[in-house]
C-alpha cells in the first residue's frame, strides 16, 4: 500500500492498482500512451515510465494523467 498525500489524510492508505500501457508517440512534454480495455489510470494519477539508459541504468519518470 502507498499513501497519497494529494488526497490522504495522514495515516490513510490507498491501494495502488497498476496497469500497463504503451507509449505511441511523444510531442513536446505531452506522451500519448495506449492502456488495454478498462484499464485507464484516473486522471491527476501519477504515470510513471520505466526504462534503461544505454548504460544500463533504470531510469524512472513521472508523469501526470490528464484529460484527453
Amino acid at each position: 500500500m502507498r499513501t497519497n498525500p494529494t488526497t490522504s489524510r495522514p495515516g490513510v492508505s490507498t491501494i495502488e492498482e497498476k496497469s500497463t500501457g504503451r507509449i505511441d508517440q511523444i510531442i513536446g512534454p505531452v506522451l500519448d500512451v495506449t492502456f488495454p480495455p478498462g484499464k485507464l489510470p484516473y486522471i491527476y494519477n501519477a504515470l510513471v515510465v520505466k526504462s534503461r539508459d544505454t548504460d544500463g541504468k533504470q531510469i524512472n519518470v513521472t508523469c501526470e494523467v490528464q484529460q484527453l
